[in-house]
C-alpha cells in the first residue's frame, strides 16, 4: 500500500540549493557581510565623517569671528561723519557774505561751543549793522543766530522734522515749513507763527545746522517780520548756509 507524501511546511522540501563549490557556512558569512555593509551604509548617511564635522565647525567659528570683528570696528568707529569736522569757533566759519550785502556789515560776533563724546555743539551770534542808518540813529541791528550740531553716536534724521516744527523762541506756536531742495539731505525754510522770524534748518548726514534772522533791518522799528520780508531774505540765507556747510567740510 502506497502512503501519501508528508507535508514539509514552509521550509524547502529538499533543503536550500547549493551553489557548486560553495559551502553552507560560506553563504552564512556572505549574509553577515551584507548586513554589516548595509549597516555601515546607513550609518554613513546618518552621520558625516569626523573630517566633515571639523570643517563645518571651523567654518562657523571663522564666520562668527569675522562678524564680531566687523561689529567691533563699526562700534569703535561710530557713524560716518561725511567729512564734517568740529567747529572751534563757528563765527569764524560763518561769513554771511550774502546777508551782509543787504542787511549791513558784521558786528560783534559771539561764538560759543561745547564738545562731547556724543555730540559737538557750536553757536554764533552775529549783528549786522547798516553804517549809514546807524549814523543817522535810524537803525536797529539785525541778529543772525547760527547753530551747528555734529552727532557722533546716533542718527539725528528720525527726529529732524520734529525739531524743525518746534519754535525755539515762542514755544508751541504754529510753524510754516517749506521744503528747500538742493541743500543737504533735507532742508526746510520756516517762519515762526509768533513773530514771523525766518529760519533755515538743514540735515546733512550726522550734521544739523540752523540759521535764524531776527528783526532789525528786516522790519524797521516793528518787531514782526512779514511773509514778504521772509521771502526776500530766504535766498541770502540759503547761499550763506551752503557756504557754511562747505567750510565745515573742508
Amino acid at each position: 500500500m502506497i502512503s501519501e507524501p508528508e507535508l514539509v511546511g514552509d521550509e524547502e522540501p529538499f533543503g536550500e540549493p547549493e551553489i557548486p563549490g560553495q559551502r553552507k557556512d560560506d553563504a552564512g558569512d556572505r549574509d553577515a557581510a551584507a548586513e554589516t555593509v548595509s549597516a555601515a551604509d546607513e550609518s554613513w548617511f546618518r552621520r558625516p565623517p569626523p573630517q566633515a564635522w571639523r570643517w563645518a565647525l571651523g567654518g562657523a567659528l571663522v564666520a562668527s569671528a569675522v562678524w564680531a570683528a566687523g561689529l567691533y570696528v563699526h562700534e569703535s568707529r561710530g557713524p560716518d561723519m561725511g567729512a564734517y569736522r568740529e567747529s572751534r569757533n563757528l563765527c569764524l566759519d560763518t561769513e554771511v557774505k550774502a546777508l551782509s550785502t543787504t542787511l549791513g556789515k558784521v558786528d560783534s560776533p559771539r561764538p560759543s561751543g561745547r564738545e562731547h563724546a556724543a555730540r559737538d555743539m557750536a553757536t554764533c551770534w552775529i549783528h549786522l549793522v547798516d553804517s549809514a542808518a546807524k549814523e543817522a540813529d535810524q537803525h536797529t541791528p539785525t541778529t543772525v543766530f547760527v547753530t551747528y550740531a555734529l552727532h557722533k553716536k546716533t542718527d539725528p534724521g528720525p527726529e529732524f522734522e520734529a525739531d524743525v516744527g518746534t519754535d525755539m523762541f515762542f514755544g508751541d506756536t504754529e510753524i510754516a515749513m517749506e521744503r528747500v531742495d538742493g541743500l543737504g539731505e533735507r532742508a526746510y525754510f520756516v517762519r515762526s507763527g509768533g513773530s514771523g522770524i525766518p529760519g533755515l534748518h538743514v540735515l546733512d548726514g550726522q550734521a544739523v545746522l540752523t540759521m535764524t534772522v531776527s528783526p532789525g533791518a528786516l522790519s524797521g522799528a516793528d518787531s514782526d517780520v512779514t511773509p514778504a520780508d521772509a521771502s526776500e531774505i530766504r535766498p541770502f540765507m540759503v547761499e550763506d548756509m551752503r557756504a557754511l556747510m562747505a567750510k565745515l567740510r573742508s
